[in-house]
């Protein structure tokens, strides 16, 4: 659904200050996909510089583009709506991998299902994309996709806490559930009945403490 429900409560708001190194516990959660608002009606390219971050170096590195199903091969014509979903990786491996590749030796054996343009980029606007990183590209996008806050599903997050290390759980002031101090039970006991409900969540790290 590209619009919130007006009449829909606010999401459950949960907050963790970890150690840098702990970031990519949550990794997992930006390959099931996550929900952000940024800029759309731009054109994917403006979108990966300018609403996610990715520097030239990232965008290079990023070798398989999915946008609403479909991959993409010219990331200067596609154009990010709302309510778009888009995936990212770098190169995959295999003749898959290669297939897949934007703008690669084989990328003509897909040409039915590759992404293409749909004319103006429209009137740009702020809207919510679904964003899904994988292998390289998380770690290059994922911190400050978490740190900027993004929606997830409550399962899905319930299902993420029992495999966080015990030590986020027993520092004060790392887990907050609106604004207050929670442990994993009640987190647990907040999240679990809200099903696919969104939460937002928020990760920020600093380094190691002592």
């Amino acid at each position: 659904m590209s619009q919130e429900d007006p009449a829909a409560p606010p999401p459950a708001r949960v907050s963790f200050d970890v150690d840098a190194a702990r970031v990519p516990c949550f990794f997992r959660l930006l390959q099931q996909g996550v929900r952000v608002r940024r800029r759309v009606g731009c054109r994917l390219e403006a979108f990966l510089h300018g609403e996610l971050g990715a520097g030239p170096e990232t965008i290079g590195r990023i070798q398989s583009i999915f946008l609403d199903g479909r991959p993409v091969d010219d990331i200067a014509a596609a154009v990010v709506l709302d309510g778009s979903t888009l995936a990212l990786s770098a190169a995959l491996p295999g003749l898959v991998g290669a297939t897949l590749r934007r703008g690669g030796t084989y990328s003509s054996f897909r040409s039915g299902i590759t992404h293409r343009a749909a004319g103006d980029a429209g009137a740009p606007g702020t809207g919510w994309v679904t964003v899904k990183l994988f292998n390289l590209i998380m770690d290059e996008l994922g911190p400050a996709l978490l740190r900027d806050g993004v929606l997830v599903r409550a399962n899905d997050l319930a299902g993420l806490l029992p495999e966080l290390p015990e030590e986020l759980w027993h520092e004060g002031g790392r887990v907050t559930l609106e604004g207050a101090l929670a442990d994993r039970d009640a987190l647990l006991g907040a999240l679990c009945p809200r099903g696919a409900d969104p939460v937002l969540l928020e990760v920020s790290s600093g380094p190691p403490r002592c």
